[in-house]
């Protein structure tokens, strides 16, 4: 007679053994190598190199501006039911809260919405005063209301693949971007499959599949954050200028990240 509880405890003895199996495995990449196989690949051949090896362990950390609206066009057209994590800040501006319910009622995306654990109302009491609007406050606002939900959930959920929209091309500290990227925040990695896409090929995506854009890069605002601390940038500016700028007009010391994403604990 056949013992259904005993196959049942079997097949989940070689589940768990096989995920084990795989995670070690995962975790024992060749960074090097996998780096000099992804740059030969194409944007869509990297987000399935992702998926192949990581399966549902790999998300997508959508920022809803224009890179992020490329990937996820991607994750629907390949047909990926992995996790798309916003993070509400409760800051955003009103249009990248409609941008994000868009893309959720265009293409059925598999999205998340992540919360810091404090109200804006609950995190102003216990320090008292605005912390983005302080130089010494701007750092930790950041991480109470970005970087901590996305790791908790990453961390709580054993997922060890985001992948993000950042490519060489915007300068800085991205300009020697790789494809991946350790995370030993997550005990993972971080993706980028567009890390050498020009502007000019991020454009002709969106135009090309008619791909939802937030309204506001028609507005000079490039790059996009937190709405209390996101302005237009001003024609010759770098397009980051926009970003704190209350702050950088009163100091040289201030952060051009917000640290989400990870690169030897100084973000990028």
């Amino acid at each position: 007679m056949w013992n259904f509880n005993f196959t049942i405890k079997q097949l989940l003895r070689n589940y768990t053994g096989s995920y084990a199996k795989r995670m070690e495995q995962t975790m024992q990449l060749d960074i090097i190598s996998v780096n000099q196989k992804l740059r030969n690949f194409s944007a869509v051949e990297r987000i399935q190199w992702a998926v192949d090896n990581f399966g549902m362990d790999a998300i997508l950390l959508s920022s809803m501006q224009k890179t992020a609206s490329v990937l996820m066009h991607y994750f629907y057209s390949l047909g990926l039911e992995n996790y798309i994590l916003f993070i509400d800040t409760g800051y955003h501006f009103a249009e990248t809260l409609q941008l994000r319910d868009e893309f959720i009622t265009r293409y059925k995306l598999n999205m998340v919405t992540l919360y810091p654990d404090l109200t804006i109302e609950q995190q102003e009491k216990l320090y008292g005063k605005k912390l983005y609007q302080y130089i010494d406050g701007q750092k930790e606002c950041c991480r109470l209301r970005k970087e901590a939900p996305y790791l908790s959930y990453m961390k709580n959920n054993g997922l060890m693949l985001s992948m993000v929209g950042l490519r060489q091309t915007e300068g800085g500290k991205r300009s020697k971007l790789e494809p991946l990227l350790r995370d030993p925040r997550i005990e993972g990695y971080a993706l980028h499959p567009l890390f050498d896409w020009s502007d000019e090929q991020i454009e002709s995506y969106l135009l090309e599949n008619d791909i939802p854009i937030h309204p506001l890069h028609n507005k000079n605002y490039p790059s996009i954050g937190c709405e209390c601390c996101t302005t237009p940038v001003r024609p010759g500016e770098n397009p980051r200028a926009g970003r704190w700028r209350h702050l950088n007009e009163s100091s040289d010391n201030v952060p051009k990240y917000c640290n989400i994403n990870f690169s030897d604990g100084s973000g990028i």
